[in-house]
This record gives C-alpha cells, structure tokens and sequence, in this order.
C-alpha cells in the first residue's frame, strides 16, 4: 500500500511484446482481441513424443477428456547467434528460456530503446517461467552438463540470463507464484520503481507445454475443459483450457517517459498482492475474503474509487468454483459508488487464446492495455448464458459480450487487471489511459529526401529486415521522416548494415530489391559487416573543386552550413569587402584565387560543421594545400578570423602571380614524376605527392608543356589544374616577405582535433601554424600520400570524409588504400551539379554503413518515435529427438565434416603441428573451436571473437584443456574470452606453440 500522501508518478508501460496463440506479436494480439477471434485448437500430435516414456504415462492421450489448447509454433528454434550464444549451450537452455529472450528484446525494441543505451542502466528484471520438464528431457539423453543445470535445470536463471545479455545493473529475479506469478512481477516492478532505486523494468512472464504430465495431473482434478473451450462469464463454464504463452513489458516512471517522448500504452496507477492465507479453506482454493481484501488494497494504493474504473480483465479461467468466488469478490468491490447504469464491465482473454498460466497475468495486462490505447473492450467469447450473478437485482457486473467502445464518462479511463494463483496468491494491477499528450510544431522539409538506416546481426535477417519496412512504408499514411527518425535514434545499429537515401517511394523500391536479393545502388552496405566504428579522417583539398551554384541548397536547407556560412562570411567581409554568401547565389563563374579560394575555404569550413552537427566528428584532420587552412579552423587551431585573414591575405598576394606559372596533374609515381621533369627541374618540380599513382608538377608553363608532351604521347594521363600560377614551387617566392608581414600578428593555439601536416608529414596541434608555416605551406610539397599512408600504417578502420564541394583527393585516396590492403574508403561529401542534401545523405549513409553513429536528434530534430517492424530472427532448431525406447540413452552431439587430416575427437601432436604451415595450425584450431561450440566450422568467421560466437567461460576452460592436451601449450581462459578476432588469435596460438617447440628441437 501507498502510505504517503504525496502524488505518486503512475508507471508507464512503454514496451510490449507478445507469443500467444495465433498472435506473434502484440498488433496480432489486439487483431484476435479486436475480431472475436478463438486461437485455441487441439494439442499437435507431435508435442508430446512417446520415446522415453512410461507406459502408464505414454497412456496419457486417452485419458485427457479434450484433447485442447493454445499452442505456438517453432518452440524448437532460436536465434542463439544473435545472443552470442553457441550451438552447444542453446541446445541446453530451456525452450521457455529460449523464446521469454527472444520476446523481451521484441519488448525492448517496441520500447524504442537500443540495446547500446540500455546497457549498464539501473533495470530491474522479474521473471515468471515454471518447470517445463526440459532438463529431464536432457538427462535421459545424457547431456547434463554446467550449461544444462544453468540453462534448464533452475528457472531462477531466467531472469539472470535476461540481466546478463542485455547488461542490466538493477534487481534480478525469477518469481514462482502459479499463476499469478507474472502479475506479482509487476507488483515489485512498480515498487521498486516507486523507490526511484531502477530507473526501469523489464517484466516477463513465459509458459510452454513440453510434457503431458501437468495434463494428467489436471484432468484428474476436473479442472481441464471437456469441451475445449474457456467460457469465463458463462453460467455452464466447465473448466480451462491450457495455453502456451510468452510475454513481455517495459515499464518506466511516466515523467521520464513523457520526457523521452516514449510511446505509452497505458498506465499503471496501483498494485496490490495477497494471500488468501487459510480463509480459502484449501490451499490451492479460491478465496472470496482474500480477493476482496486485495481489491480493496489495489484501489486504495492507486488513490482511486473502484467505481471510476470501466472495465475488469478477470482471471476468468473458466472453472465454476474460480468464476463465481471473483465474480463474488468483484461484486463486493466493484460496486461502491457505482449505480446499476454504469455497471463494471467484466471479461478475460483466455476465453480467445486460453490460461497462459505462468504468463496469464501480463496476457491480460498487455489486454487491457490495448483496450485502453484504443478505447475499445474485446468481447469475451463462448458466453451464451450468462453466469447468475449477472442477474440478481443490482447486480453491479456485466459480461462483455461484443466488441464495445469505451464507455464515455468523465476523467481518464481506466481499468483493473486480476490473476490469481493454485499457491493461493493474489494479484491486482490498476491501469489507467495515457495522457494526451500535445502535438508541437515541426520542421517538416517537405518530400525530404531522407536517410533511412537498417541494421541486422547478419545479412539474411538484413534482407528480410528491409522486405519488412519497405512493407511498413507502402501502409497508409506512413511518414518516412518519422520512420527514419525512429529506426536511427530507437533502434540498434548493429553490424550487418544497409542505408537508403529519397523520397518514400523510392526508398521503399529500392528496400524492395535488396529484399529480394538485388543490390541496388541505391542502398548503400548491405554487402558485408561492418568492422566496427571507423576512425573518421576529414579531408579538405586545394583549389579546383568551385561550381556555380554550389551551397546554394544547403544555405537555403541546412541551418548548420548556414550559421557557419554567416560567421565566414563576416570575416570574409571584414578582409575584403565582399560577401561570399552574395557570391555563392551569383551566377558568374569564379576564375581569380583572391576569390576562389576565400569562397572554397568558407565552403569547407561550413561543410564540416554539417557533418559535425549531423555526428560525425573527425579524429584527425588533413589539409591539401590550400586545403590546410580550412582543416586548422575547422580543428579550432584557427579562429573564423584568423583562417579568414590567412586564406584572403594569402590568395589576394598569389592574383600578383597571375600567369607566371602553371600546374598539371600527372598519373605518375614520384620518382617517374622527377625523372619526367629531367633536363628541366630548374623550372618545374613535383608539387604535391598525392599517391603512388599520381602526382601534381608545379613550374613555368613553357618548360611544364614540354614535360607533359612526351607524357601525353606515351598514354600517361595528363590533366591541367585551373590555375595561373604555380604553388608548392619556386614561383612563390616573391610574395614571401608581403605573407609574412601580412601574418605577422598571426597567433594560433592548439587545436580541438589533431592535425596531420602534409607539409611536415607528421600530427600537430595547430600550435605551430603561424605566418611561417603558411609560407611554407605554399611554397613546399605536399606530402599528401605520406599523411594518408601514415594514417592507414596504424591499422584501424578508417572512413576518410572529403570535405569538399566535388571530389578531388577521394580516388587517389582510394588508390593508396588499395595499395595497402587497408579497411578503410574514402567517401566524397557532394559532387559538381547535384542536389547537395541527397548527396551529403548519401555521403553519410557510406559513414553509417562504416560503424559511424549519426547524431538522429540532430538529423531529425523534433522528430517522433513511430512503431517500427520487429527484428526477424533467423532461427535455428535446438532440441532433443528422444529414443522410441524407454531406457536412457546419451544423443551423440553434432559432428561437422571438413577436409582434415584428423577428425576433432583425436588427439594431435604439438610438435607436428609447430613445424607445420600456418594455415594447417590454423585449420586445427578451427576445427577445435567448432567441436567446442557446437557449430560447423564454416560458420566461424576469423573475422570475430570466440566470445561473439558464443565461447563462455565454462566452455574456454575445457577448450584450454584439450588444447594443453593436444599441443602441450598452456593457453589462459582469458586469452580466448578477449576481443581478439579469432583468425588473430589462431596466429598469436601458432607462435606460442612454434615457441615452445624451439628448444625440443635444439636438443
């Protein structure tokens, strides 16, 4: 109960997800609910295998008087490589198990919570999962092992795998109260959110029938329905009907709820639990005194008259002694302060899917909800006359016996949800509607285009992921800005991605073709995983990139490029008395540097704030020449000022060397570039290095014509930079002492972002970069393919960004990471006459499919948080085929073939193997690594850690130990739990053993 008077912030429920019958899903749910429908059918005759039974109980078939239920499909299967969990242990966990973890990261997504967030965070876990019987089904084929007795022989562990695969720091627990334990989950749920100690929680409840012999142990007690079916409300119910069920909910303190901008189904405002103690009589006998009571508490815990609530989901099993004790209790309660105009409408969901059991409390929860979020009541079915108590004189209680809309009464709606236990425990949940919440004011920038990203643990579920949304785009009155806003900022981005960039219908086609198998160019990934989140390395290149017309769009469209735009252009005016900004909406081409490159060095230096605001930071700048100085503002070395002066001063002095020199770009590698030059390298020298295929020569026009001529008649590629003068060679010269007395009060600092000169070829802070440097910067060679090669040297995943208004460095680049076999690309920021929004989404699609993390806030400012399609598992059987006979017999595990020269299950010799190639040793530990984790060892990708494939510590303790056995090696536990990739790991083994193998064969 509520002791203090103070209000109480109701709990919001913010996620759910549901298996029920004939209802994959919580839409489905509401889509039985909504049409009346009854998923209840007879048992599958393949459910309960005769193997390994007894006789008395292989009999069991006949004596079940209806051979009836609510059964799911594929309870077999699991997707235990999207939990990193391998063949061997998934085998061993509970199916139960198996599909409650499935179903609450369905929760957790309908939540709008991705995985990544959600890690580390204060969540509470309560779990409802009675015993299925798998781990006698385990034992009688041999495989008891740590991961059976974790995985099937405890349910506590439930919740504690839950905690441990999503990473949550809050209380942990599996519940057992029969079948009000899922309903007590949500009990301590809001408890222990009331205390402010979790911030949110996660409450799950699952059943399955796996055995017959809750089904003999029911049907002797009379319990069962003869005839099939759960008439809840009806004066002839004769008994339940047993249901398969899974269901999850994610709650959460409604403030922080509305102040996320969640989706709320409804809200929960009071709880309460009891026992009927002895005052049932029995112990597993309903009692009339105990559930008044707990009403009672539920009603004065939520604040609430238990007249103000429209609409009860009651227990409502179906049996006569179970309806008419709560119907008695609700009669009791329900009716204060209620006149027999408004009666307290009454009904139970197991009257369409049948008892979930274990789950039956958060089945009815999930119900009401639903009803509440869309102000309609499900009839309850298979009430043809109704119960008695509905017809005594002011009898407060009415059966829903069709589909109704909420009834329209003052204040917000609500509802109670009941469920009741065999151990005699109590349970009510008092729900009310979500509040309304106001529409505020949104950017809306028309037909977009827009960037949608879609990611999957593999490329299978990517391809069935995106036939999902191209569906969910094609709906009626789907808003592509809202979808993409959602899938970026409340999903998971996981490794296997794919983005696509334009309107609605054509993102939907081109999500269509990939589905279907096609790639088209359109969608940007897709092909293979990403291998983690990428170095970012923005690129600002020299003079040569200017178009007219270009940021017109992004100043008109992007607030960013604009705010940025109007800073440069202030200093630009400041220097020199013109706008860019007037200049940049001028249809006459730019053609003097004193104009080009003020205007290109405010492009950059805009641009890059568009990728910074959309999330995309950079690690280290490089600048190509002019290039520079965009790079050292935009890495804060440079204030807008200074870079201003250094580019207007700079450029203003080179219009002075207007046709004294000229500059070609040559597809030559330096030394074929210095031996071109030849007789004539007192007039021409090689001005910029830009990869090992092509270089810039710098000179005097006459003497660089007849270096290029000989060149051009041997089919090297030639072309002309579009300058008049010639940078990075001795024609610079005379304006050395104006730049440096014009730059002479130049004072930088160390800059935000580290800075890869390609003048020094080597990182600073900015510190360094004053009137000197910038002369220097003019006058030497650019050292580009150093700095990129420097770069690529240090071996981690690298997304080059070129900052630019059309690709100049981009394929150069690409050519030095080719050289190096590098996991790295370079992508361009926008290309000459396109649309400059689509182009710059596209850039970053390219970023996104990297493992870059966009900022979706800032990309979709005020966006909203839409219902998305689920993830689609890409399940795989796991389960146990018993022997026909009844004796106990071990089922040999999967064998995998492969072309070796020794099957897994022999032992090797170590010292064979250290004087044997690096790809046999290789090839002997893969196999060894599958045998252990149950997989074929064309399923291990040397790409990823054991860890990731599902190696625990329990299975990397006994993997060390046959490798001991094998190669006479000691190899730690830890060495094979680490992030270290496996095709790293086998290399880092090889040595160890060819080490060990030294000295035995000096001896």
């Amino acid at each position: 109960m509520n002791s203090t008077t103070s209000p109480r912030d109701p709990i919001a429920i913010i996620g759910a997800a549901c298996r029920l019958p004939g209802a994959p899903n919580v839409s489905a749910f509401w889509d039985v609910l909504a049409g009346e429908c009854c998923t209840v059918g007879e048992i599958p005759t393949d459910r309960f295998p005769s193997g390994g039974l007894d006789q008395a109980t292989g009999e069991w078939w006949d004596r079940v008087a209806a051979r009836a239920g609510g059964f799911l499909e594929d309870v077999d299967k699991f997707d235990a490589s999207f939990f990193s969990i391998s063949p061997h242990e998934a085998l061993r966990i509970d199916p139960q198990h198996r599909l409650l973890i499935e179903v609450t990261a369905e929760a957790v997504e309908d939540a709008g919570i991705p995985l990544s967030r959600l890690a580390g965070s204060r969540t509470a876990v309560y779990t409802s999962c009675l015993p299925s019987d798998y781990w006698d089904i385990l034992r009688r084929a041999g495989l008891y092992d740590m991961h059976a007795a974790v995985g099937a022989g405890n349910w506590g562990t439930l919740a504690g795998r839950i905690s441990y695969l999503f990473d949550l720091r809050g209380p942990s627990m599996g519940l057992e109260a029969t079948c009000s334990t899922s309903l007590l989950g949500v009990h301590l749920a809001c408890r222990e959110l009331w205390t402010g100690q979790s911030t949110l929680a996660v409450v799950a409840g699952v059943n399955l029938l796996l055995a017959p012999d809750l089904y003999l142990s029911l049907a002797d007690a009379g319990v069962l329905s003869p005839t099939g079916r759960s008439r809840f409300g009806d004066a002839g119910a004769d008994g339940y009907v047993r249901s398969e069920a899974a269901v999850s909910v994610i709650l959460k303190p409604l403030s922080r709820a509305m102040a996320d901008g969640d989706r709320i189904y409804a809200t929960i405002i009071g709880t309460a639990v009891n026992s009927n103690g002895r005052g049932s009589g029995t112990l597993i006998a309903a009692g009339v005194d105990g559930q008044e009571a707990m009403l009672r508490d539920a009603y004065e815990d939520a604040g609430v008259s238990p007249g103000q609530v429209a609409y009860v989901e009651a227990h409502g099993p179906g049996t006569p002694r179970g309806d008419y004790t709560e119907l008695v209790a609700l009669s009791r309660v329900m009716g204060e302060g209620r006149g027999p105009e408004r009666p307290c409408l009454v009904g139970s969901a197991k009257s369409n899917i049948g008892h979930g059991e274990g789950a039956a409390g958060l089945v009815g929860l999930v119900k009401a909800a639903l009803a509440l979020k869309h102000k309609t009541i499900p009839a309850t079915l298979h009430v043809k006359q109704p119960h008695p108590l509905f017809d005594e004189p002011g009898a407060p209680l009415r059966p829903v016996m069709r589909t109704q809309p909420w009834p329209d009464e003052p204040g917000p709606a609500m509802a109670g949800v009941s469920s009741f236990g065999l151990s005699a425990t109590n349970a009510h949940v008092v729900l009310a509607e979500a509040p309304a919440t106001a529409e505020t004011p949104r950017r809306r920038p028309g037909a977009g285009p827009f960037l949608l990203p879609l990611s999957a643990r593999d490329g299978q579920a990517l391809r069935r992921l995106a036939l999902r949304y191209a569906e969910a785009l094609n709906a009626p009155g789907a808003d592509l800005r809202d979808v993409c806003y959602s899938a970026g900022r409340r999903r998971s981005h996981h490794e296997h991605r794919l983005a696509v960039v334009g309107g609605v219908e054509k993102v939907a086609a081109s999500l269509r073709a990939y589905g279907s198998g096609a790639f088209p160019q359109s969608v940007a990934g897709g092909a293979q995983r990403a291998s983690g989140p990428s170095r970012v390395v923005f690129v600002f290149p020299g003079q040569g990139a200017q178009w007219v017309g270009m940021g017109r769009e992004l100043l008109d469209r992007n607030r960013a490029f604009a705010r940025r735009m109007r800073e440069c252009d202030r200093a630009i005016q400041e220097e020199l008395g013109w706008s860019v900004i007037e200049r940049l909406r001028d249809d006459t081409p730019m053609t003097a540097t004193g104009e080009v490159q003020p205007a290109l060095w405010a492009f950059q230096v805009s641009l890059a704030a568009v990728w910074g605001d959309w999330g995309i930071t950079p690690d280290l700048l490089i600048g190509h020449s002019m290039g520079e100085i965009a790079a050292a503002t935009a890495a804060g070395a440079l204030t807008v000022r200074q870079g201003a002066a250094v580019v207007c001063r700079r450029s203003a002095l080179l219009d002075g060397l207007a046709g004294t020199g000229a500059m070609w770009v040559v597809q030559l590698d330096e030394r074929q570039a210095r031996e071109a030059i030849g007789e004539h390298a007192d007039q021409v020298c090689v001005g910029v290095v830009n990869s090992a295929r092509s270089c810039v020569l710098a000179g005097a026009p006459e003497a660089l014509a007849e270096v290029i001529e000989p060149l051009r008649r041997q089919g090297v590629f030639c072309r002309q930079v579009q300058v008049d003068y010639a940078s990075h060679a001795p024609q610079v010269e005379p304006v050395r002492p104006a730049l440096l007395e014009a730059l002479s009060a130049l004072r930088p600092r160390a800059g935000r972002v580290p800075l890869h000169s390609t003048l020094l070829n080597r990182v600073v802070d900015g510190a360094e970069l004053d009137a000197e440097y910038w002369m220097e910067n003019l006058r030497r060679p650019v050292l580009f393919a150093a700095a990129i090669r420097a770069v690529l040297a240090e071996g981690s995943p690298t997304l080059f960004v070129e900052i630019s208004p059309h690709p100049l460095l981009s394929a150069v680049i690409e050519d030095e990471i080719a050289a190096a076999g590098a996991d790295a690309t370079a992508v361009p920021s926008l290309h000459r006459g396109e649309p400059e929004l689509e182009c710059l989404l596209h850039a970053l699609a390219s970023a996104y499919v990297r493992g870059c993390e966009p900022d979706w806030d800032h990309l979709y400012a005020g966006g909203k948080f839409v219902p998305l399609p689920l993830y689609p598992w890409q399940r795989k059987r796991f389960w146990i085929d018993l022997p026909e006979d009844t004796m106990p017999a071990p089922v040999a595990e999967p064998v995998f073939e492969a072309a070796a020269p020794e099957r897994p299950g022999v032992a090797y010799d170590g010292a064979d193997l250290a004087t044997s190639s690096p790809e046999a040793f290789r090839q002997y530990l893969m196999l060894r690594f599958a045998e252990f984790l149950g997989l074929p060892p064309d399923q291990l990708d040397p790409e990823v850690s054991l860890s990731l494939h599902g190696l625990d510590s329990v299975l990397a303790a006994k993997l060390c130990a046959r490798i001991k056995a094998d190669l006479s090696v000691e190899v730690r536990v830890g060495d094979l739990l680490g992030a270290r990739p496996i095709g790293l790991l086998a290399g880092d083994l090889y040595e160890a053993v060819t080490a060990a193998a030294v000295p035995a064969e000096q001896t």
